[in-house]
């Protein structure tokens, strides 16, 4: 019997292109210029992320694997002919067709090979008629390809060194990526009825890494290999487990690492630990699903958001609202409060999306039992145009594109451009928190972990806080990163009000560092220039009839020797930086 070998791959490409496969416009790999800093043309931020749970998977196998990520659909044939027993296929729904498409494929010239479906995509329904395949992976990934190839599916989880994004592009110019990713568990206990990351864990949360050493020892792992000390956590909720957010904390202070993460959190959840703890903990960025101003979720009944959004901002935080349109209660005047509403809360930036009756959810079993799901094709459930079920109020689908975009343009015209933002919060934030450390030293306050505040030393005189000395040293590397585009910023500003906002950030940057280096002056001046051809292109892009410019992400290769590994499990942590199965090779 042949040896398992396994391939994973994401849906070819090109991606937020329309064609017989996809949809353009909602469609792109991009998670920030998609749905987060749309309208904001040059202003906004390029990046797009590697498929980071196929290495999650990779990583915990005995079985040898190759990754494929973004791969055209060229490269993707000509991967089929390295000879695999199994062909695993991750996707998302509007991405249905991409995936029956290879599948079909697989099944015409390499009918031997087994495929194996993952992904939300595999929510769709009639999915055994769309889509040939051997099996579906339902739940979390690991655990079920172990069971799959007969390995223990309880075994632990090794966290793989991950870099992300794929790439990082501001103004018009690319720049290595250097953010770690850490992904520690999945699903969310809080179960808001449109959450499809939620229901595909059976509205639990499955942890991957379950206490804070676990945590910590996969930030040492990615320091160690990959040099990033800056992480984006992929978790729903990060801080509802907050005992092991408390042992991390620890474990970065007994080691004196002070690393600096973006999280995912609801507001409950931050007030219930308290915005100092997320200081202390290193949060750099949070995103907080606010929905709506009606809103009766749990997570932010009886919260003042506006109040805790300013006090995350104040003390360094940047925040990343979300809202969803239309939503029952939604009509046009209701739609515009809560447009006006969120922008009101004056959040660094703001993700709007359209509400969506993902199959699986308790929105989309309500509203099928109400029989107002739409018959209309999987590839629009992307949250950017057409509802998918009637609404009572929004009939035309031109008003579900229209005013989603419309919303992003209020944000734009209202806030500026978000990279400002971000760096205006950095800049204030540190000037604060650096005055406050002065003052808690002199007070002789002291961090207690138990309360997670600051209060009096017992017997009076605090030693040194050497963790948030460190802390703020950290910090200042992050804000000073932002501070060469701030010319960019000001220079192609959309409005009198953000050309303000962005010379306030420049005075407080002088007032914090001093005036501007001579290598930040020229990569100011670089972006001021790099940020005027992208101006260009974008302009072109819509003469042709275009929203934007559509960037793609590089095709990725990694393989992954597991079989010697699973002989000789010490061989895991003897592989050098570079070597098949850590780091891979982009390759376009």
């Amino acid at each position: 019997m042949q040896k398992p070998k396994l391939l994973l791959c994401s849906v070819f490409g090109p991606y937020g292109v329309k064609d017989e496969y996809a949809e353009g416009v909602g469609c792109q790999m991009e998670l920030l210029n998609n749905q987060i800093t749309r309208e904001q043309g040059v202003h906004s931020p390029r990046q797009s992320y590697w498929s980071f749970g196929l290495y999650l998977m990779a990583e915990n196998l005995g079985v040898d694997t190759t990754i494929l990520d973004f791969p055209s659909w060229r490269r993707f044939k000509e991967e089929l002919k390295k000879g695999y027993t199994h062909i695993g296929i991750s996707f998302i729904v509007p991405n249905v067709f991409k995936a029956r498409r290879m599948a079909l494929y697989i099944r015409e010239r390499h009918p031997e090979m087994k495929i194996l479906l993952g992904g939300y995509g595999t929510v769709t329904p009639n999915l055994s008629e769309m889509v040939p395949h051997d099996a579906v992976c339902r739940g979390e990934g690991v655990r079920w390809l172990r069971g799959y190839f007969g390995e223990n599916p309880e075994a632990p989880v090794r966290h793989p060194a991950l870099i992300g994004p794929a790439y990082d592009c501001i103004y018009g110019y690319s720049r290595k990526p250097t953010g770690g990713i850490l992904m520690p568990g999945l699903g969310c206990e809080n179960a808001c009825a449109f959450c499809i990351t939620s229901h595909q864990y059976g509205k639990c949360y499955v942890p991957l890494l379950k206490t804070g050493r676990e945590v910590f020892e996969a930030c040492e792992r990615t320091e160690r290999e990959t040099k990033a000390c800056g992480f984006s956590i992929m978790d729903e909720n990060f801080l509802k487990q907050p005992q092991r957010a408390r042992e991390l904390l620890a474990e970065m202070e007994a080691h004196g690492r002070p690393y600096v993460f973006d999280i995912f959190s609801s507001a409950e959840t931050i007030q219930r630990v308290g915005v100092d703890f997320l200081v202390r903990l290193g949060i750099r960025m949070v995103w907080i699903g606010v929905e709506t101003k009606y809103s009766k979720h749990p997570k932010t009944r009886d919260i003042d958001l506006h109040a805790l959004i300013a006090e995350l901002r104040s003390k360094g935080i940047v925040v990343q609202a979300s809202i969803i349109l239309f939503q029952d209660h939604h009509d046009e005047r209701t739609i515009r409060e809560d447009i006006d509403w969120v922008v009101g809360l004056d959040s660094d930036l703001v993700q709007f999306m359209n509400y969506t009756a993902i199959p699986t959810t308790t929105l989309h079993d309500t509203l099928r039992a109400e029989g107002r799901i739409k018959d209309i094709s999987p590839r629009l459930l992307h949250g950017a145009g057409e509802l998918n079920f009637d609404h009572p109020h929004f009939k035309n689908p031109a008003d579900h594109a229209r005013i989603l975009r419309d919303a992003f343009r209020s944000k734009y015209r209202a806030g500026g451009p978000g990279v400002v933002n971000m760096a205006l919060t950095a800049v204030r934030g540190y000037l604060r928190l650096s005055e406050e450390h002065k003052a808690r030293q002199r007070r002789g306050e002291v961090w207690n972990p138990e309360t997670l505040r600051y209060e009096p030393a017992p017997g009076g005189g605090a030693a040194p806080d050497l963790f948030m000395r460190a802390r703020l040293r950290m910090m200042k590397q992050m804000v000073r990163i932002y501070r060469p585009s701030l010319l960019a910023g000001w220079v192609y500003a959309p409005n009198r009000a953000a050309r303000k906002k962005a010379r306030e950030a420049m005075a407080l940057y002088t007032q914090a560092f001093g005036k501007l280096r001579m290598a930040d002056r020229v990569a100011a001046l670089v972006l001021v220039v790099t940020g005027g051809v992208e101006l260009a292109r974008i302009a072109l892009s819509k003469l042709l009839g275009r929203e934007g410019i559509v960037r793609q992400p590089p095709c990725r290769r990694t393989e992954y020797h597991n079989s010697l590994i699973a002989a000789d499990p010490a061989r895991a942590d003897a592989r050098p930086l570079g070597a098949p199965g850590i780091a891979g090779t982009p390759e376009g």
